[in-house]
């Protein structure tokens, strides 16, 4: 099972903005290559930072406009928030060392 939520716009403000909870959002785009290889090192995060942050998925595709609205500029796009605002922006696949290392320094 999943440990990845999926986001749209209908759910962006009760899951995120109006919660208090870290929450790492990723938008990503099913063609986008760079995506499918962070995806199994996201459902690793998920499940090793299970207890300290929720991780959500966006698909560019089906929600653009809550992409635009997290400033998505490319994919994937890692964006994290903290007490409902987003505390850091990150472009690109990133490595289970890099992500670790982001969510150490935020969490």
């Amino acid at each position: 099972m999943s440990t990845i939520i999926d986001l749209d716009e209908n759910r962006f403000e009760q899951d995120i903005a109006d919660r208090h909870e870290p929450a790492l959002v990723v938008v990503t785009a099913e063609w986008c290559r760079p995506c499918r290889t962070l995806m199994p090192v996201l459902e690793e995060a998920a499940g090793h930072y299970a207890d300290r942050v929720k991780v959500y998925r966006v698909d560019i595709n089906a929600s653009p406009a809550l992409a635009v609205r997290l400033g998505a500029r490319g994919v994937p796009t890692l964006c994290l928030f903290i007490d409902g605002s987003l505390e850091t922006t990150r472009v690109g696949a990133l490595s289970r060392a890099q992500l670790r290392q982001l969510l150490d320094e935020h969490l």
